[in-house]
């Protein structure tokens, strides 16, 4: 009988085959399972409040722009267009298409049907016939004075209203979401929402 043997030492019955010792499985108790359960069940219904919020915004912005249309005949994003050119007469398409953040082609099909309505005009520069000044014709003013406010549209309103910290935070926030969707079309970012 060999005295030095250490009686701490496990049994090979008590080991896994190699040799490894058999970890137990952490049971979690009912009441965590609750917990876990309720905690997700709360984030579940403030997600779909966040989701109702959205539809708010969306649906509210989508009856402003069938107003605009109704009592104008023109898109909300080309009533825009024309409060631009209101607010700077003769603005290049370059600097339009900086104002409202759209692509310059976005721009350009914006005051195509504008000035063929006899909306706008575009005048060359005198300096440089390469450069385009745009400016709101009468029927354009006329059609700003029908045109239910605010012009730029109930969300760029909503969103100019906002100090730059809260600019910030959900612009964080929304960029997040973004990259948490599957499904994402950068150019959308460059077309205003009532020509989507």
């Amino acid at each position: 009988m060999n005295s030095n043997r250490n009686p701490k030492a496990k049994s090979p019955s008590r080991r896994h085959a190699g040799g490894a010792s058999r970890a137990r499985p952490r049971r979690v108790g009912a009441g965590g399972a609750a917990r876990a359960a309720s905690r997700h069940e709360a984030d579940r219904r403030l997600a779909i409040t966040v989701l109702g919020q959205f539809r708010l915004i969306f649906r509210s912005a989508k009856k402003h722009f069938q107003w605009v249309q109704d009592r104008t005949g023109v898109s909300g994003a080309q009533l825009w267009v024309l409060a631009e050119l209101r607010r700077r007469p003769g603005i290049r398409v370059t600097e339009l298409a900086r104002a409202m953040g759209v692509h310059q082609s976005t721009a350009s099909n914006l005051i195509e049907p504008l000035e063929k309505r006899g909306l706008i005009q575009r005048d060359r520069s005198s300096q440089d016939l390469r450069v385009v000044h745009l400016s709101l014709t009468r029927s354009g003013r006329d059609t700003i004075a029908r045109a239910p406010l605010p012009l730029e549209g109930v969300l760029p309103d909503a969103l100019s209203s906002l100090g730059q910290a809260d600019l910030f935070e959900l612009q964080q926030r929304l960029e997040k979401l973004a990259k948490l969707m599957k499904v994402r079309d950068s150019a959308g970012k460059g077309i205003p929402l009532g020509e989507m």
